[in-house]
């Protein structure tokens, strides 16, 4: 990504002269010349020199330069971090979105420790939403829980999972964090499956943004996903995750390739 600027490639190097009467924005000109420094002089979780520092090499005011930070913010290139200043980030993880993935096992796979951390769970009547993805009557009571995925301590997800309350006594006090599907498989004994899942970008809720760490201005991947157990045939979970699109890439396969 740190090769691209708004669509176009860039082959620039990092102590390319900016050009003052050119075509080109010049603050997508510094954003370039930034993601060639990243690719050229550092690794992740290098923090960049002060923005004043920045300035003051590409000689452009600090609005003009924190528009360019801005766009590779966006791109994922970069991250700001309150009272510490600008950090290179790791490229995107590839997530596999198929009927079996599972987050933690696919992270693991990967070499990477995630964790699963619980940030609320209550009782709520299902709103229409809700009892159609779960095949049951509007109104009728449903377990909500939220949950805050992380990659080696980095917020990437904020999940809002509801659940029939039937099938699952006792699941808010069973549940204090980790995989959910692998305790809902060994104290439940659900047989999870992927059924359906409908993805679109959009801008975070504020507290969602917050829990992220993310400025609200950036979009991120909204995830509508219903889950069901293949043991009963039902649905038994619908979700909706709020994923970082600077920090997961979905990876979809096409394993069923017409032969001819």
């Amino acid at each position: 990504m740190i090769d691209m600027v708004m669509g176009e490639p860039s082959s620039r190097h990092p102590d390319d002269a900016i050009e003052r009467d050119g075509p080109r924005a010049i603050y997508l000109q510094v954003a370039e010349r930034l993601a060639a420094e990243v690719r050229y002089r550092h690794v992740p979780g290098d923090r960049l020199p002060p923005e004043p520092e920045l300035a003051e090499r590409f000689g452009v005011n600090r609005h003009t330069l924190r528009h360019a930070i801005d766009l590779l913010e966006v791109q994922g290139v970069l991250e700001r971090r309150r009272g510490l200043g600008t950090f290179v980030l790791d490229p995107p993880l590839a997530y596999p979105l198929h009927a079996q993935a599972r987050f933690s096992d696919n992270l693991a796979a990967a070499g990477r420790a995630s964790t699963g951390r619980l940030l609320g769970a209550q009782c709520e009547p299902a709103e229409r939403e809700v009892a159609q993805a779960l095949k049951l009557a509007e109104g009728n009571t449903v377990w909500r829980l939220t949950t805050l995925r992380e990659v080696e301590a980095a917020p990437v997800s904020v999940i809002e999972h509801w659940l029939p309350l039937g099938p699952f006594p006792g699941l808010a006090a069973a549940y204090q964090g980790g995989s959910l599907h692998a305790l809902l498989t060994s104290r439940y004994g659900v047989q999870p499956v992927r059924r359906s899942t409908a993805i679109a970008a959009t801008l975070p809720l504020a507290a969602v943004a917050r829990q992220l760490r993310m400025a609200p201005q950036h979009p991120v991947l909204r995830l509508r996903t219903i889950n069901y157990d293949t043991a009963t045939g039902r649905p038994f979970e619908y979700a909706v995750s709020s994923i970082r699109a600077d920090r997961l890439e979905l990876v979809i396969d096409h394993e069923d390739i017409p032969h001819g």
